[in-house]
């Protein structure tokens, strides 16, 4: 599912920014962009990621920045040396005395620079901010999520509607096998009352071979799992696929078993649900 969240706060002088975003995968993907100074965050990132999403591809970005109370100074010895000796030099060239101080050589530009703050120190702002970041992700996934249960319900009230439609009119199947055949027979003109026998023989091994009873109760059976998986809070995604992929399976053996064009219309119309129902399982955790 798709979302987006950011967070930021700041731990021990440590200010990070966070941001994630999720787009669809069907397997948990995770990947960080940050400095090559915050490669080593790749697995903890990872870690934390993957206790609170379990499907889509997660890209976080993290900046980090020390605060202003967290700087420490550290004196760039090989700047300082270069800055005293060109000053030196510009002294004695325009002929001046005198002493140049330290505290003269520390204003120099680059001569004391801001440390990098320590891993122990960098960590827990990012674990924060990552957690505050996450916290807006699912929440706009959550919302996303409600839409598409509403969604997915009206598609299974069509389901529904269409497996009652194929329950009544499979009855009709056997009986409509038998006129054919007898108009058959007419057209060749053979004594149909000499062959009544063969013929119920050859309808009740018709009815035997196009019913889809079972089919039509494991239909039920998925649609009804499909409907209780929708009202859980945990992640279903791959049970709503699996049961989306059980239904097309039962859909095509009604077809290839009923061998009639009325139920074969509604289950191409079927398919054509389940179609719009497996695109909508790709945005499902």
């Amino acid at each position: 599912m798709t979302g987006h969240g950011r967070g930021e706060t700041a731990a021990k002088g440590v200010r990070a920014v966070v941001e994630c975003f999720s787009v669809n995968r069907k397997q948990a993907e995770v990947s960080l962009a940050a400095g090559r100074e915050l490669a080593w965050l790749e697995p903890h990132v990872r870690e934390e990621v993957l206790k609170r999403v379990s499907r889509g591809k997660v890209q976080v970005s993290v900046a980090i920045e020390t605060t202003d109370d967290s700087v420490h100074g550290l004196i760039d010895r090989k700047r300082a040396a270069a800055f005293l000796k060109e000053a030196k030099a510009l002294q004695k060239h325009l002929g001046l005395t005198g002493e140049i101080s330290l505290e003269t050589v520390l204003a120099a530009p680059g001569v004391i620079r801001a440390g990098d703050p320590s891993e122990r120190d960098v960590l827990p702002a990012v674990k924060k901010a990552l957690g505050l970041s996450l916290d807006a992700l699912l929440e706009m996934r959550v919302r996303e999520g409600a839409h598409l249960q509403k969604d997915l319900a009206k598609s299974l009230t069509r389901m529904v509607a269409m497996v009652k439609r194929v329950r009544t009119l499979a009855p009709n199947v056997p009986k409509r096998q038998r006129e054919n055949l007898l108009r058959r027979l007419e057209s060749a003109q053979l004594p149909i009352d000499v062959m009544e026998p063969r013929l119920a023989t050859e309808i009740a091994v018709f009815a035997e071979r196009c019913d889809i009873a079972e089919e039509l109760t494991r239909l039920d059976s998925h649609i009804a799992q499909f409907r209780d998986a929708l009202k859980s809070d945990a992640p279903v995604g791959r049970t709503l696929e699996f049961l989306a992929q059980e239904m097309g399976r039962e859909w095509n053996t009604t077809g290839s078993k009923a061998n009639d064009a009325e139920i074969s219309r509604v289950v191409v119309d079927a398919k054509a649900e389940l179609d719009r129902i497996r695109e909508q399982l790709a945005n499902i955790e």
